[in-house]
C-alpha cells in the first residue's frame, strides 16, 4: 500500500503581491459520534523562508561541486600516472597508500558527479525526454547489464509483468538509471544464491515498478529517512555515496511519481516506485 503523501509532496505554492509564497497543508476530518463526515479542516503552514534558505543551499552544493570537479580530475589523473609508470619501482607500503589515494579520488569524484545531478534534478535544469515505454524493455535493458555481474555472484535476476501492462511516460534513460541504481544496491547485500526480482503491475492511472531482493532487509526506523541525502543504514558496508537513493527519488519525483521501501529484518527488501501509464 502507498503510503501517506511525504512533505515535500504536501506543499503547495500561491501568489501574494506578485510574489510567490510556499504552504505546506495537512488535512484532518471531523467525524461525528456516528463516524459521518461533519466537516474537514484544512491547515496551511507557510514555510517560504525555510524553501527559501533550500535553494540558497542547493545553489551552493552546486558551486562548490562544480569548483572541486576541476582539482579532483587533475589530482585523479596524477595519481592514476604514479600508479601506471612509478608503483613497481617503490616499496609495497607506498604502492598500498597510493592504490587508497587512487580508490578515495574517484570515491570523491563520484560523490560530486552525484551532488551535481542532484542539485540539477532539485532545480529543474535536468532535461527529461519523455516518451512512450514499453516496460519490457526497460527491464530487458538492466537485465542485460546486470547479466555477468549476477553470474559472478551466482545470484539469480528475474522479472514478472502481472496482468496487460501498458507502455508507461517516461525518460527511458533515467528510469533506467534508477532500476540499475536499486539493484546495484540488492546485489551489495543479496548473499550467494540470492534471488533478486523485477515486477510490474497496473494499479489505476499508474504502474508500479518494483525491485524485490531477499537479503537481510532494512529496520523500519529507516524507512523514511533512507530517501535523504547522505543516509546510510548503520551495520552495512560503506561503498557508495550515500546519494543514490536520493537522485531515484528526485528522478521518480520529476516523473509525477512516488518512490517507497516495504522491508523488515530478515525478510528482504522491495522497492516501489510509479509511473503514469501512457494514454
Amino acid at each position: 500500500v502507498q503510503p501517506d503523501l511525504p512533505d515535500e509532496q504536501r506543499i503547495i505554492t500561491l501568489m501574494e503581491q506578485e510574489r510567490s509564497r510556499h504552504y505546506l497543508f495537512s488535512i484532518t476530518s471531523i467525524r461525528g459520534r456516528d463516524r459521518s463526515l461533519s466537516g474537514i479542516v484544512l491547515l496551511l503552514r507557510d514555510v517560504t523562508r525555510l524553501k527559501e534558505v533550500e535553494r540558497l543551499k542547493s545553489e551552493f552544493v552546486m558551486a562548490a561541486s562544480h569548483e572541486l570537479r576541476t582539482p579532483l580530475t587533475s589530482l585523479g589523473m596524477s595519481v592514476d600516472l604514479l600508479l601506471e609508470h612509478t608503483a613497481p619501482s617503490l616499496a609495497e607500503k607506498d604502492r598500498e597508500l597510493l592504490q587508497a589515494a587512487h580508490e578515495e579520488v574517484h570515491r570523491m569524484k563520484a560523490l560530486v558527479n552525484d551532488l551535481l545531478d542532484l542539485s540539477r534534478i532539485e532545480a529543474g535544469r535536468i532535461e527529461m525526454e519523455f516518451e512512450n515505454v514499453p516496460v519490457p524493455t526497460l527491464f530487458d535493458h538492466v537485465e542485460a547489464v546486470f547479466e555477468s555481474q549476477v553470474e559472478m555472484k551466482e545470484v539469480a535476476l528475474t522479472s514478472e509483468l502481472i496482468g496487460d501492462l501498458p507502455k508507461v511516460r517516461a525518460d527511458a534513460n533515467k528510469i533506467t538509471w534508477v532500476l540499475t541504481n536499486l539493484i546495484s544496491n540488492a546485489l551489495r547485500y543479496v548473499s550467494k544464491g540470492g534471488r533478486i526480482q523485477l515486477l510490474a503491475h497496473r494499479i489505476g492511472p499508474n504502474v508500479h515498478l518494483s525491485v524485490r531482493d531477499d537479503g537481510p532487509g532494512i529496520s523500519p526506523e529507516y524507512h523514511s529517512k533512507i530517501f535523504q541525502k547522505f543516509v546510510q543504514v548503520k551495520g552495512r558496508e560503506a561503498g557508495g555515496t550515500g546519494l543514490g537513493l536520493a537522485i531515484c527519488k528526485e528522478i521518480v519525483r520529476a516523473h509525477g511519481g512516488a518512490i517507497w521501501i516495504e522491508s523488515s529484518p530478515g525478510q528482504g527488501s522491495t522497492f516501489t516506485f510509479t509511473l503514469p501509464a501512457a494514454r
